[in-house]
């Protein structure tokens, strides 16, 4: 189940930079204005003093992720100085000034440092996703975020979503500039700063995508009808509702003879396995050696969330133990696994999973799978999508699918079609009293939503809700 994350809004305690903010005085313009080179619309991503005489609050803010952002000395950025970004997490904090409330276009000056791929920037107003970005380009330079209408007062983030462990892939942060849509002042041209000629960029190779497991049979894809009961404790309660292709069901509780009756009927069947965290009275729990366990799950306080660094570690019990529940989903006659809890760098506290050694266990799950001839869903961390493991593939190319919980109620609905657009299934299931599913978004980006019950049970017991795009 989905460990539901911090509310936006509860990060670390800001660390002030030095640098001026100003407005122009007497001005009565659309757009607040900042002192310095870069356009009067634009925030430093060094600056933070309080412009007292104008009124304004406070404008930038470095807030750390793992590792905290960290202001440079760059001379080719605007005042000499810019905000670093090289951990997942890392973030740059503005507080809009009197003057933008309205209709904006947003745009950052920025550059990125590549590093087995290149760093993702996704710009939070109080603290929703508004707008994801690529930074591709080596030298700064203007890149737009979008029309947005924004308000004075407003929280805007930059905040990198692709570190790795080395942190050689950074993000750059200049300055943000928000100007009146209509009303975009042109940025200057900053004055030449002299560097040597770069050497030419080699073309990048794409890493080869992976090669299926003969025997994987790939889910469904495509406008697909399905149904999740993994709360169903027994055969005879997983009931299949008319139409449906896909049926998600619990590993150990569904017999052989059950996943073989399914598969006559003509469904793909998916094997509900917990890989991230430890259940009591699964057949195999007394195999979980106590330092594997190392938090408890406050939404399922018989739960723990697991060390997942010990499968790479010589003898991994935990390795054993997931490919032997592996080799279980296989034996019953299922076709992919959905496999539970790969966010363990978000639910463990005191940073004792990092991102990069998630997405690395993330990505063992899904080699394991198929090398027993099963196909494997990412589940839920849409933020994860285009990460890269170990051997430096993303999530999307990893997986088979992805099976999430949600994206509408989180604002998040958008990178599942990463998935969608490489010809891969996705799934999505929001449980909130009074949510209606936002079909045409859905049907937009391809994605097979469900309203379901909370506790996901079979279709003849009580509580089992099921609820439908058309």
């Amino acid at each position: 189940m989905k460990t539901l994350p911090l509310l936006p809004g509860h990060w670390p305690s800001a660390l002030l930079l030095t640098g001026t903010l100003l407005a122009s005085c007497g001005s009565t313009g659309p757009t607040a204005s900042v002192s310095l080179t870069p356009p009067t619309s634009a925030l430093e991503a060094e600056a933070a003093e309080v412009g007292v005489d104008s009124g304004l609050q406070t404008a930038a803010v470095i807030e750390p992720g793992g590792r905290a952002a960290t202001i440079i000395s760059d001379p080719a950025a605007s005042g000499g100085r810019a905000a670093r970004l090289d951990d997942s997490g890392a973030a740059v904090r503005f507080i809009l000034p009197a003057g933008t409330t309205g209709t904006n276009t947003v745009k950052v000056q920025a550059r990125g440092v590549s590093y087995q791929g290149a760093p993702v920037v996704a710009l939070r107003v109080n603290g929703r996703e508004v707008a994801r970005t690529t930074l591709n380009r080596t030298t700064y330079g203007p890149v737009s975020l979008g029309t947005l209408t924004l308000n004075a007062g407003d929280t805007v983030r930059l905040v990198l979503v692709n570190g790795e462990a080395s942190a050689q892939r950074a993000a750059i942060i200049d300055y943000l500039t928000v100007d009146r849509a209509g009303t975009a002042v042109p940025t200057p041209t900053p004055a030449p700063v002299p560097a040597p000629v770069p050497a030419p960029t080699p073309t990048p190779v794409p890493a080869p995508a992976p090669t299926p497991t003969p025997g994987v049979k790939a889910p469904p894809t495509g406008k697909v009808s399905w149904d999740w009961q993994i709360g169903a404790n027994s055969d005879s309660n997983i009931i299949v509702p008319a139409g449906v292709q896909l049926i998600d069901i619990d590993g150990f509780t569904a017999s052989a003879a059950k996943v073989a009756q399914l598969n006559q009927q003509g469904l793909y069947t998916v094997c509900y396995l917990d890989v991230g965290s430890y259940e009591p009275g699964r057949p195999d729990s007394a195999q979980y050696p106590s330092y594997l366990k190392i938090q408890q799950d406050p939404d399922w306080p018989s739960e723990y969330f697991l060390d997942v660094t010990d499968v790479f570690k010589p003898n991994s019990v935990l390795a054993r133990i997931l490919q032997n529940r592996f080799k279980m989903c296989r034996d019953k006659g299922f076709a992919a696994i959905e496999p539970d809890n790969l966010q363990n760098d978000e639910n463990v506290r005191g940073g004792l999973i990092t991102t990069q050694q998630q997405i690395d266990f993330n990505g063992w799950v899904a080699d394991q799978a198929h090398a027993v001839g099963l196909a494997v869903f990412q589940k839920n961390g849409p933020d994860k999508i285009l990460l890269r493991d170990r051997t430096g593939q993303m999530m999307v190319e990893k997986f088979d699918g992805i099976l999430n919980e949600q994206c509408q109620e989180y604002n998040e609905c958008g990178a599942l079609a990463e998935y969608t657009k490489r010809g891969k299934l996705a799934l999505n299931v929001e449980y909130k009293q009074g949510l209606s599913l936002n079909c045409a978004q859905f049907t937009s980006l391809g994605v097979n939503s469900l309203k379901k019950d909370l506790n996901l049970v079979g279709a003849n017991m009580s509580g089992y809700l099921r609820q439908t795009c058309p």
